[in-house]
């Protein structure tokens, strides 16, 4: 064994040799992990056909049922995601506000039980807004002097590629509807009411409207998605031959 180590030592040819063996063994590994690295992200950013895949869920933060006066909103001011177990582990696009209402005028008079002495109720507007950090979104509806409904949502993905078939790269997709963090944190919601009483035509009857019977829910907007390859199916020959 000395002899091996003093003749590496005044031979050059093997000390060249020893030194190429040490080089190979040492480079090779990290040569092909490298070049399976950039195989991998030269096929992440290769643009071509894609369906991004998924459903949206929903995590409820808050619902009720309240009587809203005209002109006082109701401030849903104590809503976060710290209220959801593993919320950083879910998508979290957006946020949406579903209300439903109902009127609620009053009619008072010793004439109102006349036929045709009450008049109708008029229109009310009700408006939801959402707010996360920098996303914001305001929606109004009317109740159309009965009843009503509409939905407030605010999206901070581009919503838009949910389900959709798109010819970009994986990166680009990923990076439109992946958000991250974003999602988490504190939330609001306002629910304010227009109300506006009718008309009673009969002289002793009066209409009056001081708000309207709203029902809310806030919630958290979850979209789990996957990207695949998409190829478009053959067309079918049917033509008689």
């Amino acid at each position: 064994d000395m002899s091996f180590f003093e003749d590496l030592k005044n031979n050059r040819d093997k000390q060249i040799m020893a030194i190429s063996i040490v080089f190979f063994v040492l480079a090779f590994p990290i040569y092909f992990g490298l070049s399976a690295a950039g195989v991998d992200d030269v096929g992440s950013n290769q643009v071509k056909m894609y369906k991004v895949a998924g459903e949206e869920t929903y995590i409820e933060l808050a619902s009720g049922d309240e009587f809203i006066e005209d002109g006082t909103p109701l401030v849903l001011d104590n809503l976060h995601t710290d209220a959801i177990d593993d919320a950083d582990e879910f998508n979290i696009v957006g946020v949406r506000l579903t209300l439903s209402y109902t009127e609620a005028e009053d009619i008072s008079g010793a004439t109102c039980a006349a036929p045709g002495a009450s008049g109708s109720p008029a229109d009310d507007t009700i408006t939801g807004t959402t707010m996360h950090g920098e996303y914001n979104a305001t929606n109004s509806g009317s109740n159309n002097a009965d009843s009503g409904t509409h939905v407030v949502e605010s999206y901070w993905i581009n919503e838009s590629m949910i389900n959709a078939i798109v010819n970009k790269s994986e990166v680009q997709i990923i990076s439109e509807v992946d958000a991250g963090d974003r999602g988490l944190g504190s939330y609001m919601a306002e629910i304010s009411v227009e109300a506006n009483a009718g008309n009673a035509p009969a002289v002793g009857c009066q209409r009056s409207d001081a708000g309207e019977d709203v029902t809310y829910k806030v919630e958290l907007i979850i979209f789990e998605y996957e990207i695949d390859e998409y190829v478009e199916p053959e067309e079918s020959d049917d033509s008689e031959v």
